[in-house]
């Protein structure tokens, strides 16, 4: 059997594929290396890795606060994290648009969950459970702050805070 050389192949000139497959990955490097530019690392980005919000008023920080309410214009229960880092007690007072104070108790030198012990309870939340609501939080020795809280439902993690029905009045008739 007799052998033919292969096809006579073009003096130097390489094939138009062998041309274009550099040009190809030269660009293919450059447009996957420009997405980094326009996607910062988010772990460069600050934020508070919690379901609720952040407030410093001082030395006394809030982290984590959020309202727990099981619907609109019911009851609503305050959960948060408090840091006092004085040596004073401190008398937090959180307030809804257009409606009366609530006031908690922050102990000298503590740290605390909001409604541990006794909860602080809004008489009336004006949202549903999944939108925010605007408080206002204050301390003696801080100025006002206003913050945009979530408010969330009474389940999950949060299951145990749900509001208590407030005391109602009871009437007492003596018989005779």
């Amino acid at each position: 059997m007799r052998r033919t050389p292969l096809a006579a192949r073009s003096a130097g000139r390489p094939s138009p594929l062998r041309r274009l497959v550099p040009v190809a990955v030269l660009g293919a490097a450059l447009a996957l290396s420009a997405c980094q530019t326009q996607s910062p690392i988010q772990t460069d980005q600050a934020y508070a890795p919690a379901d609720g919000v952040a407030v410093d008023l001082g030395s006394v920080q809030l982290r984590d606060l959020v309202v727990i309410s099981s619907g609109k214009d019911q009851p609503g229960v305050l959960s948060a994290s408090v840091s006092n880092t004085s040596g004073d007690s401190q008398r937090l007072a959180f307030a809804l648009p257009q409606a009366k104070p609530v006031f908690a108790q922050s102990a000298a030198h503590s740290e605390a969950r909001l409604s541990d012990t006794t909860q602080v309870q809004l008489p009336s939340v004006p949202v549903s459970p999944g939108d925010v609501v605007q408080l206002t939080v204050q301390s003696p020795t801080a100025p006002a702050a206003v913050v945009t809280v979530p408010v969330l439902p009474a389940s999950g993690y949060y299951a145990t805070l749900a509001p208590t029905p407030a005391p109602s009045a009871t009437t007492t008739t003596a018989t005779p």
